[in-house]
């Protein structure tokens, strides 16, 4: 089983933002070689509930680093997200990394881990600060 963890729409948003946690985040799996993956969707919400204007240079800084895994949408896992959409009630982002979480086993960074956990009980969340 890989290691790492998935970041959601909320994650991303907080990278962006330039939060203290997401920043140690970033250090840590850059210092211990620990993959942070990222679902395209995520990324695309994330960064549009961010003020990118104000964020640029510290996200362009932050995913410099070399512990980005960007997870696009294939013709099956988009299936599979528009899937777990529809039967929890859930957005697409939140689809999206739990679709990977549950694909990965690897936990999800949010905050909003009750989201995750309406999904799946089986899908492992951290909740960032």
């Amino acid at each position: 089983m890989s290691t790492g963890y998935i970041l959601d729409h909320t994650a991303v948003r907080a990278l962006a933002l330039g939060r203290p946690y997401m920043a140690a985040r970033v250090v840590v799996s850059v210092e211990t070689a620990q993959p942070l993956y990222v679902p395209a969707v995520c990324f695309a919400q994330g960064m549009a509930e961010s003020v990118l204007g104000e964020v640029y240079e510290q996200l362009q800084a932050a995913l410099a680093a070399p512990t980005f895994v960007f997870r696009p949408l294939d013709e099956a896992s988009c299936w599979a997200v528009a899937q777990i959409a529809h039967e929890r009630a859930a957005d697409m982002a939140t689809a999206h990394a739990a679709h990977v979480a549950l694909s990965t086993g690897l936990p999800v960074l949010t905050l909003q881990p009750n989201a995750y956990k309406q999904i799946a009980t089986t899908i492992d969340t951290e909740q960032i600060t």
